[in-house]
């Protein structure tokens, strides 16, 4: 005979998994942030010539420098990151003070997208948590 007519109760499906499709915004937010870090680099470059603007040159290379990596680990599929780089995002605000207006949006852009829930639940899909 068949076992459900037997008096088992029917087994219920399995939780759904916890999504691993990569948000649009972090590839885009990878995609900006190299722009930026290459805009950042060639600003402080260009800067490092100016007795005045040794420093925050200096700070814009190093800020370029840091844009750069954590945005080629943004754009890997699955991203290469465990947890959003906030402070970056705020090291790329500062960089206003070298003419960076690319660098101060993306900066508030990522501000904005890393407290999306989609992106906490994604990053907390890729750490286990």
């Amino acid at each position: 005979m068949d076992e459900n007519l037997q008096g088992t109760p029917p087994q219920s499906p399995a939780p759904a998994a916890p999504t691993t499709d990569k948000p649009s915004q972090l590839q885009t937010l990878g995609i900006l942030r190299l722009i930026s870090g290459i805009l950042n680099c060639l600003i402080g470059f260009s800067l490092m010539f100016t007795v005045v603007w040794i420093l925050p040159a200096a700070f814009g290379i190093v800020v370029g420098i840091l844009e750069i990596i954590n945005a080629t680990k943004l754009m890997a599929n699955p991203i290469r990151v465990t947890k959003p780089a906030k402070p970056l995002a705020i090291m790329e605000i500062i960089c206003i003070i070298n003419g960076s207006v690319m660098s101060l949006v993306v900066g508030i852009l990522a501000l904005v997208w890393y407290n999306d829930p989609k992106i906490r639940d994604y990053y907390n899909s890729q750490t286990g948590a």
